[in-house]
This record gives structure tokens, sequence and C-alpha cells, in this order.
């Protein structure tokens, strides 16, 4: 019950310390509100400035729990004792009876249901994974860590910031419930919205239609940041709305910062920011109004991009790779990574529509039944608000088939039913018609008879997990094998050692050093080693012999002439190697290596090591190559390339620099030929390079190729079991 008081306190706090810390600069700027809308945009507007301060605390290694306590107690105390606290402004025209009831009794049954799943210990996939993952682990370091072997430590975190003073207090249970005060502010702002112009059915609807979603309710009840990113988004639309009508310049710096906050929050909210700028260049006509919302927007987005410059010299990691070049993510993983998102495992785009509404099988959660008739919001916009509503809506769209999941729909989603109500126009029977079938069809019993089985939905009230009636641990290890897994991980391997896993595990409730295999350029290459021990078109089975007259020069290289269509043609290269007269020469430590692309890489082309390999990681494409500097001047008289044959294009010309500069073609001819290496096992050598990179874990998911292979036979890897369980092998190299 402790743990559950805990949880409600950090997120007490961590929620009066976001609206209070938005109503003081309201009150500061002297910005004149509806009492009804003060709540909602204060709340968005003091979380993105209270993202800034944890994100300062952290970023001066003072994250401790009573420095981020003083924090939060700080700006609540400054706001009752200024008076910003208190409601003000003009309460509006009052609500209808009707209204209010449907209200009441419709938005209470679903805020117990998301109250008590949010209470609850936190077992959602991505919620108990990087979410909370880092900022578990940033506590633990009392500020940011620089991570350079994860992707998921690069994307801005928002959300993230102000998710860190609540799980200081109250742990995971925190975080998901300040997520799911974001997912209410949502809708106060929606319904906000449809009381500023006028139409308070309109906007008790659309905010409905948003908060009883399924996708909405399973999400914001969980620790992600989908509907914090929505509600942001919202507000930098109500923002603008405000000064559109009032043309008031303090109004924007509010835009500016919450414009900036939504890239803060995700990478694809950022298209909030040139629809800011582009809102005002409109409407002001001219230049000076979109300085200050430039400026402000900066300062949410910059500290969050010289993170990243400093981390991995990326300043939009994990993106833009090929463009910010750097030895920690390979730029072939964003093509991968694009691919398997754009898909979901849907194999007709047509089928999308029925499936993010009613199925929610592949695309991991569903809109709702109501959402089939979304093409209702097209007959808004014979309304001006329409008009405005669906503009964001298409602008917040378009990065959806980025990733068709679900809940990459939930930004445009309040902009949609908003349109969805307003088609209706004042037909307060049609709404409150709509509003009641919406809530009927999206309660958990009756999701149930239309959605896919496994998509991702409540299920019932969590009222006895919520109160730890019913153990943490207990509910957890029954709810997710992964947690269970996780668990087994942290009783067997000891801290600081690192594992390298084929799949990612709640690291939230695991602290320990994970390499898991797609997240980094280090895990991908060591993976790549441990595939080379049983995969053979990955095997060095090949040699490539370049044979041409004496050849006297100081250095040489190999170069692509080809090019592939396919991202999986990389060229690879497991040993390069000179002769002269039959007789390798020695590698010596003067030489120098250079090679394009992936030139961080390059000695694994001349470690001696047949279960290593250099990759480009890039498709191939011409002028690719592998180079070396002796030091001094070398007689050559053959080249051999000792390679996989697991890519087609072998278009290669050996150069070698003349006494001017210049690079001359000394011959394009080679021979392919076979490599005895039949009484070769590369198995044993693979485990070694974990070894000697540090690496003395293996954790293998049960899904993955080489899972039977190894479990076999981990001696022959030089592998012993230490642990089985929960869907993984964990493995310790032997010493």
């Amino acid at each position: 019950m402790i743990q559950a008081l805990a949880a409600l306190l950090g997120a007490a706090l961590t929620v009066a310390a976001c609206y209070a810390a938005g109503a003081i600069l309201i009150d500061r700027w002297r910005i004149s509100l509806l009492r009804f809308e003060r709540v909602p945009l204060a709340f968005t507007l003091g979380a993105g400035c209270l993202h800034l301060a944890v994100f300062a605390i952290l970023a001066c290694r003072i994250g401790y729990w009573p420095v981020l306590l003083a924090l939060l107690l700080s700006v609540i105390g400054t706001a009752v004792a200024t008076g910003s606290w208190n409601l003000k402004g003009d309460p509006g025209e009052p609500l209808t009876q009707n209204l209010k009831r449907i209200c009441i009794v419709l938005f209470g049954l679903f805020s117990v249901l998301y109250f008590f799943h949010a209470w609850a210990p936190e077992f959602s996939p991505d919620g108990s994974g990087y979410h909370l993952g880092y900022v578990a682990r940033y506590l633990h370091a009392h500020g940011f860590e620089r991570v350079t072997t994860d992707i998921f430590a690069t994307f801005s975190g928002g959300i993230e910031m102000v998710f860190v003073p609540a799980f200081a207090i109250g742990e995971h249970s925190a975080a998901a419930l300040v997520h799911l005060a974001f997912t209410a502010d949502l809708a106060l702002a929606m319904f906000a919205y449809g009381r500023r112009i006028g139409k308070p059915w309109v906007g008790a609807a659309g905010a409905l239609l948003t908060y009883a979603s399924p996708m909405v309710g399973i999400d914001g009840s969980s620790a992600y940041t989908d509907l914090g990113v929505a509600a942001v988004v919202f507000s930098v639309f109500y923002w603008l709305e405000i000064w559109d009508r009032s043309r008031d310049h303090r109004l924007l710096i509010p835009i500016g910062l919450m414009a900036g906050y939504a890239y803060a929050a995700k990478y694809t909210a950022f298209v909030m920011v040139p629809f800011a700028l582009g809102y005002v260049l409109w409407k002001a006509r001219r230049i000076r109004p979109v300085i200050p919302v430039c400026l402000y927007a900066a300062l949410m987005i910059v500290p969050w991009m010289a993170k990243n410059w400093v981390t991995v010299q990326n300043p939009v990691a994990p993106f833009g790779n090929a463009i910010f070049r750097n030895p920690y993510f390979h730029p072939i993983y964003e093509l991968e990574l694009e691919e398997a998102l754009q898909s979901y495992g849907v194999t007709h785009k047509w089928a999308l529509p029925l499936e993010v509404t009613i199925r929610g099988q592949k695309t991991q959660g569903l809109l709702g039944v109501t959402f089939l008739l979304a093409p209702l919001a097209l007959l808004a916009l014979r309304y001006r608000e329409g008009r405005r509503l669906l503009a964001p809506a298409l602008l917040l769209a378009l990065p959806y088939y980025a990733n068709v999941g679900t809940r990459f729909l939930i930004p445009p989603l309040p902009f949609v039913s908003l349109a969805m109500a307003l088609a209706l126009g004042s037909s307060t029977g049609l709404l409150a018609a709509l509003m009641v079938l919406h809530a009927f069809f999206s309660w958990p019993s009756e999701i149930h008879r239309y959605g896919g089985r496994n998509a991702w939905k409540l299920d019932r009230v969590l009222l006895p997990q919520a109160l730890r009636l019913e153990p943490q641990d207990k509910f957890l290890r029954e709810r997710s094998p992964d947690y269970a897994a996780a668990r087994l991980v942290e009783a067997t391997v000891p801290k600081g050692d690192a594992i390298l896993a084929t799949k990612s595990l709640p690291t939230a409730y695991c602290n320990r050093d994970f390499l898991v295999s797609y997240q980094s350029a280090a895990s991908q290459t060591l993976l790549d080693s441990i595939n080379i021990g049983f995969i053979l078109d990955y095997q060095p089975t090949l040699v490539e012999s370049f044979q041409f007259p004496e050849h006297a020069a100081r250095r040489f290289r190999v170069v692509q002439t080809g090019k592939a269509d396919s991202p999986d043609e990389q060229w690879s290269v497991h040993e390069l190697r000179f002769f002269h007269q039959g007789v390798e020469i020695e590698r010596q430590p003067e030489w120098r290596l250079r090679a394009w692309p992936n030139p961080w890489e390059v000695q694994l082309a001349f470690d001696n090591s047949l279960a290593t390999r250099w990759r480009t990681w890039e498709t191939i494409r011409p002028g690719d190559y592998l180079e070396v500097d002796f030091g001094r001047q070398e007689t050559v008289d053959e080249v051999r390339i000792e390679t996989s044959p697991d890519y087609l294009v072998r278009q290669l010309q050996v150069e070698a620099m003349d006494s001017n500069g210049q690079w001359l073609v000394v011959t394009t001819d080679f021979k392919t030929n076979p490599a005895d290496r039949s009484s070769t096992s590369l198995r044993l050598a693979a485990t070694n390079e974990m070894k000697a990179r540090g690496v003395n874990y293996l954790l293998v998911g049960g899904d993955y190729l080489g899972a039977g292979d190894i479990d076999d036979d981990p001696e022959a890897w030089g592998l012993t079991r230490i642990a089985s369980g929960y869907g993984i092998h964990l493995y310790k190299v032997a010493q």
C-alpha cells in the first residue's frame, strides 16, 4: 500500500507543479484566458517549462530525489503564494444540465477505468522499456549518461523529463499517472475549444471521441508519451487560435514554447514548428512576429540537439546518419527500420482503415468502431472552424506512413474528432447519440466482440492491483513474461557486466547494461560475428585474388565500381591481404587503414579473425573502398580478399597512388575461388570476439535464428548456459 500511495504522491506533485508553472507564466505575461481553458493550457505550458528545469538538473548531474522534490514544491509554493494557483478569468456561458449529466457519466466511467490501470503496476512494452528505462537509468546516475549503444537514448524526451520527478518519488506507476494527466488535459482542452467557439456540445463530443478511444485508453494510462504529444500539439493550435483573435504579441511566447516542446516531446511532432511559423506569418503578413516564435521554439529544441551532438555527433540521431556520420549507428539501420515500420505486417495499405479502427491485431491497437465514420469530418470543411481543424490534422497525419502503428494516429486524432463532431452541426441529439454509441463500443467488454484478440487494449478495472492488494511482482510476472525474464537476468548477471541480447527486455525493471542487437553499430557488429558462426552465407568461403605485374607504391586500395539496387547488397571483407612473390606482406603497427563508408570498423578487415568482417553497412555504390598506407614503399603483385557470398555486386579494382598523389588503376581482373574452410568452426571465434570487447554474457530469445544452434551445443560456442526461462536463454562466455 505504501508503494501505491507513493505513486499517487509523485504523480500529484508533478501534475500540480506543471499547472503551477504554467499558471505563474500566464499571470506574469498578463495573458487573459477564459476560466475553463486556464487549466489545460497552463498544464501543458508548465510541463514544457518543467521539462527544461529537469533537463538542466540532469545535465548538471544533481538529479537526486530531494532536489527534484524541492523543484516541485518550490513551483507549487510560488503559485500559491502569488495567487496564480487560483482559477481566474471569465467563466463563459454556463453549460446545460443535459450536457453536464452526459459528461459526468461517460467521462467519469472511462476515467475510473483509466485511473486504476495507470495506478496499477506498469507493464506496457515501451513504458517499462525505454520510456522509463532511461528515466530510471538517469536517476540512478543522478544525471545524463553518455549512451552510444542504444538508439532510444537519442530520441528527444520532453515528456519523459516530466516523468522524472514523479518516478523519483513514486516509481513506475507515478509516471503512468502523469501520462494519464496529459490524456485528461487533452480532453479538457478539446472541450474548452468547443466552448470558446460557442459549440460546447461539439467540444464535449469531440473530446469523448478521443478520450474513450480504445487506443487512447490503453496508451494514455500507460507510461507512454503519445497522449502527452497530442496534448502539446493541440495546445499549439489552441494558442494560435487565441492569438489570431486578439493579436496580443505576448501570446507569441507560449506559441513558440509549445511548438518547440512538440519537437522535444517527439520528433514527428516537429511539424508543429513550421505550422506555427507559417500560421503567424500568414496572419500577420510580416516577418517580425515570427522571430519570437522561432527563438522560444529554439529554447525547447536546442538542448536536445546539443545533447545528441555531444553524445553521438548527430543532432538528429538516430536519423540522418548518412549526413552526420558517426561510429555509433549504421545508416542501413534507418532503411531497415523504415521498411519494418511502414508495414507492421499489413500487406495492403487499403486494409489499414479496418486494421486501425476495428481490428488492431497487426498495428497494435484500435481507434474504435466510431472512427469508421471519420470521413464525416470532411463535412466540417463548410465551417471556418472545420477548415482550421483539418489543416493541422492533415499535417500531423503526413508522418503516419513512416510508422503505421495505430498509436501514431493519436496526434491528429483530436482534430479529426472535433471535425467529426462539428460536421453534425448543432444537433445536440445527434451529438449525444454519437457520444453514447462511442462510449458503448469502446468499453472493454464490447471491444472484445470485434477487436483482434491480440490487439493492445484495456480489459478490466485493475482495482486490487492498483491498491497493491495483489503483490506487484506476482501481477507483473503473470502479465509480462518479459518482466520475469528481466528479473531473472538481474538476479544472474552482476552489475557492470554488458549483455549482448537478441531481444529487448523491460529495462525499467532491470538495472543492467544491454547491447540489444539492432540498437547500435556496436551491437549489430557483435551480432554479425555470432551470425557468422552458424550462417554459411556470412562466412568467408570465397577468395578474390587480383594478380598483376610487380608494382611499388606506399598506398594501395581496393575500390568498388559497381552499384547495387537492394539495401541488402553490402560489401563485406573478412580479410584484405597483400602479397609479393607468393609471400604475404606482414602487417605492421605503422600501417594506416582507411575505408569508405564505415571508416570506424576498417580494422575488422585486418584483424586476422575470420569471425569478423568489415561491412559498408550501406548499399554498395561506386567509390566504396578499403585503403592501406604502408608507411613506406612496398612492392605488391597480388591482393586477396577473403569474403562471403551474401552479396552479388563484385565490380572491383585495385589502385595505387603514384608519386604525384594520383590514384592509378593497377588491375580490374580478379579470380574468385572457394576457400577451404571445411574443418573450420567459427563459433568459438565469434564468442571470443565478444569477450575481447568486454561482453561476457549472451541473451538469446526464442525467435532468434541461431537459438537452436547455440542451445544444442553451447560448449562448441565456448558458452555456458547459466539461466533459462520466460522465452530466453542466458549464456556466459567461458573464461
